[in-house]
């Protein structure tokens, strides 16, 4: 067998030239094999040696042993004229990997090149397992056997001379050890025991293969708009460092689409490049057909570690049309972004500059009027802690936006900051917060009476700016309770924040803050919009509570409720967003996990006046593997004033049972709660072993976006250890 073999010959061939001189009944003997750096370790019940004959025999018990390789046997022989090993009786070989070979008779000559194997079964280290009525070994790089079957399944505990769950058998297998391969002749498949499939020829890689060139599981399916499908992915390993996966589909109603990726590791940079196109029909937005249009997408990533300070890269994504990726299954994106960037680490110091472009999918969207940002040059910086702790930090960046309709924008923007801890006597926290944001714009195109991009109205070029100075000063007040099994800690905060109002002036376009939430996470931040384009002005007080109970093994449970009062009149903030008057909505978060089987997330904003909620996420995993169940709901209020989402109100969940040891059944559905609509419903079950999975899954969706229209989906998909797998989805008609 591989490797092994020839290392015992060797220990058996150095032990014999000791042997010689040993008297009859020796039972152990160290020795060091010819050839070899380490010393091998022969034992048995008895010993002797035929000097007519020139035969060294061991016999009972025998072992021998090196370099993490052992030979177990009853009887081991060495003929010095021949040169031939023999091991008979239980012969059993472990490998230093973890493969086992047995057998009942083992003839081994050349220094293992050669030799005869009768009754072999091998257990791989994986569990996998080969057996055989005999083998041969030729040229050192080949084993071949007679009568042979292979199947990675576990045998039935209770019975082990059932048949497997599937096992593939041949009047001969070939194992090559140096091209890594297991070819088949006259082979057929069983599946419990019954056969179910012949092959005169087959091959897949042996257990050490991790990349080969080769066919991958095949796909069929059928859908209204493309017809029956067929997809048959081929793998080219090309190199030690990149590969080229081909998987052209061919459609019974559009014609044929190229698929491939290409990947390529380079000494300090990785590509990955992924991508289709076909020439099909194409349904515009007004309903009507476009034929034999060159349709595609590309997907590419590429990053590039120039030194240990700084590294580059890319990423690339376009499609020639709205629907196409959903069409042909590559993406459920609704905006696909590329951006190219170099960024650099030292120290506390960061530096990045990027260029992003954006395609919007919706049918909504205008790609003339998406955002083209080149160059978005940003820098960040926090000093080591000074006298008194103290840290100072800047931020800054340089942004230019153009559109090919509507307007531009040119942004040079800092923030320079101090910021002081400090913990009082009595255990109460202090951090003292003072800042400058100045910002310097020049622009065209802007409406200064609303935010749209392309206005209708008459425009100008303008030049404006701010700078918004604040102070803030934070306080937490810890106490701590600890009892029997639990730790909690109850803190009340406060924030006092002071800067000017009014720092918002019109002639500012809004491009990097229009998607707003107010909610707990950003409380007490000092500017609570996500981008530079809007501040956060006039001066307020923020303030809350949280509390925290910790079990001393597991179990964690928390809450926390937080409020806002702005000193001045807000002129800033949507209508409806919970923050457009002095006193805020009431924003709240609980978190319960006590145990492993329960996790709870809850986060909500409440009306201030009558304490009803405008928002609502709820985030729940609840069960053993057995039955669990997986929620997520969402709500959101129509007066929080945002146009996309506005009444919304849906749910999604998933139900799973792991029923046995192999078999699982989910389901779910996803419910819009405030059209009264199923938007999805899917169902399946699957089964896992250590050789075979197979996963049925059957859905119902009722979206409906021009091409896409509501349809019936049902997918098989069945994976055989070593061999690949068959992947089968019908789609219905749509309706």
């Amino acid at each position: 067998m591989p490797g092994g073999g020839r290392v015992a010959y060797r220990s058996l061939a150095g032990a014999v030239m000791l042997l010689g001189a040993l008297a009859i009944g020796a039972t152990s003997v160290s020795a060091q094999a010819p050839g070899s750096d380490e010393p091998a370790l022969i034992s048995a019940d008895k010993m002797s040696y035929d000097e007519n004959l020139s035969v060294v025999t061991a016999t009972g018990n025998v072992e021998v042993s090196q370099g993490g390789r052992v030979l177990l046997a009853d009887t081991v022989s060495y003929n010095q004229r021949t040169e031939v090993v023999t091991a008979s009786g239980s012969v059993t070989l472990m490998e230093p990997g973890g493969d086992i070979i047995f057998a009942d008779f083992v003839e081994l000559t050349d220094d293992m090149r050669e030799g005869f194997i009768r009754d072999i079964r091998v257990l791989m280290a994986d569990r996998s397992r080969l057996a055989a009525a005999s083998g041969l070994r030729s040229g050192g790089r080949k084993t071949v056997f007679r009568k042979g079957v292979f199947s990675p399944c576990e045998l039935c505990r209770d019975d082990p001379n059932r048949a497997p769950l599937w096992q593939l058998k041949a009047l001969e297998i070939e194992h090559d050890q140096e091209e890594r391969v297991i070819r088949y002749r006259d082979a057929w498949m069983e599946i419990f025991g019954v056969p179910v499939m012949y092959v005169p020829y087959f091959e897949h890689p042996d257990p050490t293969v991790e990349r080969k060139s080769g066919f991958l599981a095949p796909s069929f399916g059928s859908t209204e708009i493309l017809g029956t499908t067929f997809q048959q992915p081929y793998y080219w390993v090309i190199g030690s460092n990149s590969d080229v996966t081909i998987a052209p589909i061919i459609t019974g109603e559009q014609g044929a689409v190229l698929t491939g990726q290409y990947r390529h590791l380079f000494p300090r940079a990785r590509l990955d490049l992924r991508g289709s196109a076909t020439i099909a029909d194409r349904e515009n937005n007004d309903g009507t057909i476009e034929t034999d249009q060159f349709r595609g997408h590309i997907d590419s990533t590429l990053r590039f570690d120039i030194n240990d300070t700084w590294r580059a890269g890319a990423d690339i994504q376009r499609s020639t049309d709205d629907t196409y990726l959903r069409i042909y299954n590559f993406s459920d994106d609704r905006t696909l972004t590329s951006r190219a960037f170099v960024e650099g680490f030292n120290g506390r110091n960061y530096l990045s500059a990027n260029s992003y472009a954006f395609q919007g999918l919706r049918a909504t969207d205008r790609q003339a009027e998406s955002p083209i940002v080149l160059p978005f040059v940003g820098y960040n910086f926090t000093s080591e802690p000074g006298a008194g702790g103290g840290r100072y930090k800047f931020d800054g960046d340089l942004l230019v936006l153009t559109r090919e309709e509507g307007r531009d924008s040119r942004r040079i923007s800092t923030l320079t900051g101090w910021e002081l801890p400090y913990t009082g006597a009595l255990g109460d926290i202090y951090t003292f917060t003072a800042q400058v944001q100045a910002d310097a714009y020049w622009t065209n195109g802007v409406d200064p009476e609303s935010n749209d991009v392309n206005p209708s109205v008459p425009t100008s070029s303008d030049a404006t700016g701010r700078i918004f100075p604040q102070l803030a000063a934070n306080w937490r007040y810890p106490w701590v309770r600890s009892s029997t099994g639990v730790h909690q800690v109850i803190q009340p905060m406060a924030q006092l924040v002071l800067a000017p109002g009014g720092a918002n002036p019109d002639e500012i376009p809004n491009e990097d803050s229009l998607d707003f939430e107010f909610d707990d996470t950003n409380l007490f931040s000092l500017n609570r919009f996500p981008g530079r384009d809007r501040v956060d002005p006039g001066s307020r007080v923020d303030y809350g509570l949280k509390w925290t109970a910790n079990g001393e093994e597991s179990g964690f449970v928390s809450a926390f409720l937080g409020q806002s009062y702005r000193l001045n009149e807000p002129d800033v903030f949507p209508e409806g967003s919970g923050i457009s008057e002095n006193l805020s909505d009431i924003v709240g978060r609980i978190q319960v996990a006590p145990i492993r089987q329960l996790d709870l997330t809850y986060r909500t904003r409440l009306d201030k006046d009558d304490f009803t909620a405008r928002r609502s996420e709820v985030d729940l995993q609840v069960g053993p593997p057995a039955l669990s169940l997986n929620l997520n709901y969402i709500f959101v209020d129509s007066q929080t004033g945002e146009d996309e989402f506005e009444d919304r109100e849906e749910v999604n969940w998933t139900l799973r049972s792991q029923i046995s040891r192999y078999w699982s059944l989910f389901g779910g559905q996803r419910i819009d709660l405030e059209a009264d609509e199923t938007r999805q419903i899917r169902i399946g079950a699957n089964y896992h072993d250590e050789c075979f999975q197979i996963q049925v899954v059957a859905e119902r969706n009722f979206f409906s976006d021009r091409e896409i229209e509501p349809e019936d989906a049902f997918f098989v998909n069945v994976v055989f250890k070593y061999l690949g797998g068959v992947s089968s989805t019908g789609l219905g008609a749509a309706q």
